[in-house]
């Protein structure tokens, strides 16, 4: 933005007079100079864009081209959106005169077009060109020295955003390191939890495996005592069955000798009595158990 206290230099008219009387003869330099003339009475009056046109008109005149480009470039410089025509103008009158007053003017007037773009660099630069073609051009240098000063504090600000960008990006740097040692944990806990839950299944799968052993070696054992039962019941069924079968109504044999074994205890219990019976001289009836 172009500083309040920005000093602008006006149109160039002295050197009118000076051609007047010289340049009435001449049809087309009298036009151009009465162009030049109406400009500066419509730059006056506060029309710059009328006076844009009549400044243009005059640039054909033979002497004071570069007078009329000074003072069209000098009408353009009132509307921003027309700067670079502008020092285009400026430029014109620099190179079509030798005037150390216009020419330090002009470069005056193209360092303040670049100032209001904010191209400080540069307009430094076209108010030191305005100051070496006229040395006592207050006007560049109060105008240079607030460049200068802009320029301090833009370097300043452009030295805090740098230090604040480099601040910020440590702070993303920082930010990311502490996220990638965060995922680095989280994936060392996930992988943790993995080997806990392999080892768990891996445990699982072998207390199975001993159970189903366990309950392989019983279900052995079991066949075992079953066939070693077995092997115990077929000799006994064998002999049972070796053994002749007693007919129904039959006393067996062994019956038979139990009975007959009863029978001799019977008859020695009564010779028994009857010996007792004797010894004490009375005769006692005695009467058989059976």
């Amino acid at each position: 933005m172009m500083p309040i206290s920005l000093k602008k230099i006006g149109l160039f008219s002295w050197m009118l007079g000076c051609f007047f009387t010289w340049s009435y003869a001449q049809t087309d330099d009298y036009d151009a100079k009465s162009s030049i003339i109406q400009g500066i009475e419509a730059f006056d009056a506060g029309e710059p864009s009328f006076a844009d046109s009549l400044f243009a008109r005059g640039e054909s005149h033979s002497e004071l081209a570069a007078m009329a480009a000074y003072n069209q470039g000098r009408a353009l410089l009132e509307d921003p959106e027309s700067a670079q025509q502008a020092r285009q103008a400026f430029q014109r009158a620099i190179k079509g005169n030798d005037d150390s007053a216009l020419i330090s003017d002009a470069w005056h007037n193209i360092g303040n077009s670049l100032l209001m773009e904010q191209d400080l660099e540069n307009a430094i630069e076209a108010y030191k060109s305005a100051l070496r073609s006229n040395p006592r051009n207050e006007a560049a240098r109060y105008n240079l020295s607030y460049a200068l000063r802009q320029l301090d504090q833009q370097q300043d600000q452009q030295d805090q955003q740098d230090q604040q960008d480099q601040q910020d990006q440590q702070d993303q740097q920082d930010q990311q390191d502490q996220q990638d040692q965060q995922d680095q944990q989280d994936q060392q806990n996930q992988e943790d939890q993995q080997d806990q839950q392999d080892q768990q299944d891996q445990q699982d799968q072998q207390d199975q495996q001993d159970q189903q052993d366990q309950q392989d070696q019983q279900d052995q054992q079991d066949q075992q005592d079953q066939q070693d039962q077995q092997d115990q019941q077929d000799p006994q069924d064998q002999q049972d069955q070796n053994q002749p079968q007693q007919v129904e109504g039959q006393i067996s044999k062994e019956d038979m000798e139990r009975i007959l074994e009863s029978l001799e205890r019977g008859e020695e219990e009564v010779q028994a009595k009857l010996m007792q019976a004797k010894s004490q001289g009375k005769k006692k009836k005695i009467e058989k158990d059976w």
